[in-house]
């Protein structure tokens, strides 16, 4: 880097930290304007609770992975998943959904729904109902709109081959937002055939909404951004969601206070784990719960993006907020989280969590982010009770992280692309790898 271009670069930073100061007296003293912000959480249960210790990935031990590759040529690939023929289908963020068969890539299906394919917009995740043998049942998340006004949209189609039939939207976030930054948003399936997945809080400062930083939507249950939603497989409402006979709350929301959940998966006991952006540090691995509240951005672990680590709040826990079953910083961009259920690799089924970590970034400084450093796959082992007690990191190779999935053969895969900023089609340096051993 060139003495000029990180000079610019501090000035930039010192530049936003003075902003987030002046944006938070002003938020401070115009209090009319703020969403309200109250700890409305409704869970009861009695699932344990403790405050986590922070993760610093650059001390944990780290182990290389064996990859044999499935395919490659993948163009900005953002999920996958698999068919009961064996094949494969996998999003592209630019708006392509490509069929991979014994490591051949398909020409793009057609009749998917146009998106935003801006910043991080664009065709996100894909999942198949669990009954798709008979019904042939397709999930797709993506951006919809402009630049100026746009939000998250769920879809489902037939698949017939080569093309989606019968598409019809089931959900879409009730607020139009601006800027292309955190849509979510994953696909999980609970025991019962409803379906959740996440939706992010509309994105970072000064990105606003109703006079206030978009971000406090997180904490507006009027509101879908910065939550988890749960449907039926239909798009209808499931009458035991646990908002439900309340007039002041969305009926879809599950769970509440997210910053930006890019992962989320089922275990076999039912119990839901997430991943969760955090914005300068303070990433998250969450325990779900129905009608908990997470604390974003009341209670946070990250601070702001600038040159002096500005809080974000003075809180990392309050009473009624569940707490991350863990924490990390300096950020590891945490993706796709798989409860693993396999005997592959000599672990402990059900007690060991696989979590993407898309880019590692080298410190907490703000010029930290002006790199595009690789990924790495973090190994997680649980106790009984579900806290985390060991962790090491999966390297690899030089590529971002995007993706995780157990195969029908229980094996890992994991899905990658490059470090850079893509921002057009065209690079086609994505890949689907399996993990032999690590």
């Amino acid at each position: 880097m060139s003495r000029t271009v990180f000079l610019v670069l501090v000035l930039i930073a010192i530049g936003g930290g003075y902003w987030y100061v002046v944006q938070d007296v002003e938020r401070l003293s115009e209090q009319p304007n703020q969403v309200p912000v109250e700890i409305d959480s409704v869970y009861e249960g009695d699932t344990p609770n403790p405050i986590p210790s922070i993760t610093d990935y650059r001390d944990l031990p780290v182990r290389e992975a064996e990859l044999t590759p499935v395919t490659t040529g993948l163009d900005a690939p953002w999920a996958f998943v698999w068919l009961p023929d064996g094949d494969l289908l996998v999003t592209e963020r630019f708006g392509s959904l490509r069929r991979v068969r014994d490591g051949q890539v398909s020409a793009p299906i057609t009749n998917v729904p146009t998106v935003l394919s801006s910043g991080q917009g664009g065709l996100l995740d894909i999942t198949i109902h669990p009954d798709f043998e008979t019904n042939n049942l397709v999930y797709l998340s993506y951006a919809h709109g402009i630049n100026e006004g746009n939000r998250l949209r769920v879809a489902r189609a037939e698949l017939a081959d080569t093309t989606l039939e019968n598409l019809e939207v089931i959900f879409e976030v009730g607020e139009t937002k601006t800027g292309a930054q955190h849509f979510g948003s994953r696909f999980a399936w609970l025991p019962d055939n409803t379906l959740l997945f996440s939706v992010g809080d509309g994105g970072n400062p000064p990105t606003e909404y109703a006079g206030a930083l978009i971000r406090e939507q997180a904490q507006n249950l009027q509101a879908h951004l910065g939550k988890i939603i749960r449907i039926n497989d239909d798009g209808s409402i499931p009458e035991d969601n646990p908002f439900i006979g309340r007039p002041d709350v969305q009926p879809e929301i599950y769970s509440y206070g997210h910053r930006n959940s890019q992962g989320i998966d089922v275990a076999a006991n039912g119990q839901v784990v997430a991943s969760e952006h955090g914005s300068k540090g303070g990433d998250e691995l969450n325990i779900v719960l129905p009608g908990a509240n997470y604390g974003w951005p009341l209670a946070t672990f990250a601070t702001e993006y600038d040159a002096f680590s500005t809080e974000i709040s003075p809180n990392q826990t309050l009473p009624g907020v569940r707490n991350p079953l863990a924490v990390w910083t300096p950020t590891i961009a945490p993706s796709e989280v798989v409860v693993f259920s396999g005997s592959q690799y000599g672990v402990s089924e059900n007690q060991t969590i696989f979590l993407a970590g898309m880019l590692l970034r080298s410190n907490t400084t703000i010029a930290a982010y002006a790199t595009r450093p690789a990924g790495a796959i973090f190994h997680l082992v649980t106790d009984d009770s579900g806290q985390v007690v060991d962790q090491q990191m999966i390297t690899v190779g030089d590529v971002r992280v995007r993706s995780l999935g157990q195969g029908p053969d229980s094996y890992l895969y994991v899905l990658t692309d490059t470090t850079s900023r893509q921002s057009r089609a065209g690079e086609s340096a994505g890949g689907l790898y399996r993990i032999e051993s690590f």
